[in-house]
């Protein structure tokens, strides 16, 4: 058996290109998805640090980093929404990985086996929920930039081109500015490729010292470390969550979130295990070649990987202390995807039948079809401001608030629209203004119970106020906080009845929202315990006329 490298045809190519449509047309659609990341990215995109802070808690591994905002900002500059920008690099991150795969298989595989490994590798569910499900920028970069560090290195190895070094250099230096936990994973990934199926010391001196450049470059954020956001012992995956469908128990097992699809994907599994069936069957030829290797390299790789996604592997995770790396465990099955790819689309390569322009053909809309449940997401209209109203609410930051609009309507003048959440609270007959509280939020992060919010009227001074009206309510009249799904988003109104007597009242009349545990009346901390409420002043009730409809 032996391997034929197409020079001329790039059926492979072109197929790699024109797929990459059915992969990031979704991100095209109207509005912005609600994904389990929130518009976390759309914020920290506009006010870039060197880790995103704003609705997120900064730290050095498990945070994002600059560099997923590189391609963000100059798209913003040329006059591109944030919400577009955002959008347009999650769809450059499907084409980037797509064709860095192809030209990394290419050189080994021929043109039709890389390009139905490129085709895989962005229809991949996990790629495709990175995006669609978590809403990623950080992660879907790094599955972007990692195949084309693949392909530099293997080029590299081959021809000791500079051009092919500088490819390696660019992609490594990037992602460990996007998210340095991810980044240790995809070195020692890089490492071992170049060692076991490259075997080229100079690529190997390439990548370590340009590893070591990209942790130097984090020396002066090394004491930016926060708290985890989960607990990273409760997000190991199951076995049966990698090979097929959604599981309908989800909500009883620890970690699960509803909703999102931790499998493979058919094409991967299916078209994995022929190859490797053919490859056993039929592959003495490529004894001792670099075909053979990377083969090998890709299923013990993957398999790895995988198994340090499952529970199995939570003594390992302990003992060697690298979940502070991650986030959650299952983030190791992203360097592992462009491996899967490269397995499922040898199939061309191990058998000449399956490199025929029909049945090649029939291989790559399969792939397409096997994807297809997986290409969509949960749409929204609503679209924020650039920088949140505040950025979060709740210890573990599980709020965050998108709008709020606070409008004071005299009794008497034409009537505002229908109270979405009625709970009014009238002090007196002789009301003389109605206070209407506009708020969009969005979950983040699944909430331990079911907060009550508030909403005062309060005047006097700080140290002696009084609260002349009040509503305390269930946010969401028929959804209890605790079955929020992180990413969703809720709109409601709220609504004051203030009395003629409350308005004379020196130094007029402010209002605090907020939410709260009724059980003992402890306030949700705002911004990470700045305050516990938001306060708000109305133009008619303000001791301070400065024709703000609302304010924090």
């Amino acid at each position: 058996m032996s391997v034929v490298v197409e020079q001329t045809a790039r059926l492979g190519f072109w197929v790699t290109l024109a797929g990459s449509l059915f992969a990031w047309a979704p991100a095209t659609f109207p509005g912005y998805w609600q994904a389990l990341e929130g518009y976390v990215p759309v914020f920290n995109a506009v006010h870039a640090g060197a880790l995103a802070s704003i609705a997120t808690t900064p730290d050095l591994w498990r945070g994002t980093g600059r560099g997923a905002y590189l391609l963000v900002q100059p798209l913003i500059l040329l006059g591109f929404t944030p919400v577009s920008a955002v959008r347009a690099v999650f769809a450059v991150s499907f084409i980037l990985g797509g064709l860095g795969v192809y030209a990394w298989l290419r050189q080994r595989f021929g043109d039709r086996a890389a390009g139905l490994g490129g085709l895989i590798y962005m229809l991949l569910p996990p790629f495709l929920a990175t995006v669609y499900v978590r809403g990623s920028l950080s992660d879907a970069l790094v599955l972007g930039l990692l195949p084309l560090a693949l392909a530099g290195t293997a080029s590299y190895a081959d021809s000791r081109s500079p051009s092919a070094a500088g490819v390696v250099v660019l992609c490594l230096l990037w992602i460990w500015r996007i998210q340095a936990g991810l980044a240790c994973f995809v070195t020692l990934l890089l490492l071992a490729y170049v060692w076991l199926v490259e075997r080229s010391r100079m690529a190997l001196l390439v990548v370590a010292l340009t590893a070591a450049a990209g942790l130097a470059s984090l020396l002066p954020l090394w004491s930016v470390q926060g708290p985890a956001p989960v607990a990273f012992e409760e997000h190991f995956l199951y076995l049966a969550q990698l090979l097929y469908g959604q599981w309908q128990t989800a909500p009883s097992i620890p970690g699960w979130q509803d909703g999102y699809p931790f499998q493979l994907g058919f094409a991967a599994l299916a078209l994995g295990l022929a190859a490797v069936w053919l490859w056993r069957l039929h592959g003495a030829g490529w004894r001792g070649t670099v075909q053979h290797r990377l083969l090998a390299f890709c299923v013990g790789g993957a398999l790895l990987l995988l198994v340090l996604s499952l529970n199995v592997s939570a003594p390992l995770w302990r003992w060697s202390g690298a979940q502070r790396l991650l986030t959650y465990p299952w983030q190791v099955v992203l360097p592992a995807a462009p491996l899967l790819a490269a397995v499922a689309g040898s199939l061309p390569a191990l058998n000449n039948h399956l490199r025929r322009a029909p049945i090649w053909l029939a291989l790559a809309a399969l792939v397409i079809l096997s994807s297809y449940d997986y290409l969509t997401a949960d749409y929204t209209q609503v679209l924020p401001s650039p920088v949140p109203v505040v950025s979060v609410i709740g210890a573990n930051q599980e709020i965050v608030l998108l709008d709020a609009t606070l409008t004071e309507q005299p009794v008497g003048s034409p009537a505002a629209d229908p109270v979405a959440n009625p709970a009014d609270h009238t002090l007196s007959a002789t009301a003389a203004v109605t206070v209407t509280l506009d708020i969009t939020w969005q979950a983040l992060r699944p909430l331990p119970f079911d907060y009550n919010i508030f909403f005062q009227a309060v005047t006097g001074e700080v140290s002696e106020e009084l609260v002349v009206a009040q509503l305390d309510a269930q946010p969401v009249a028929e959804r209890p906080a605790t079955s929020w799904r992180p990413g969703e988003i809720f709109q409601a109104r709220y609504t004051l009845t203030l009395a003629q007597d409350d308005l004379a009242v020196p130094g007029g009349v402010r209002y605090y929202f907020g939410y709260y545990d009724w059980r003992d009346g402890a306030r949700l901390p705002v911004d990470g315990g700045i305050d516990d409420k938001l306060v708000f002043h109305g133009p008619l009730t303000s001791g301070v006329q400065d024709g703000a409809d609302d304010g924090e």
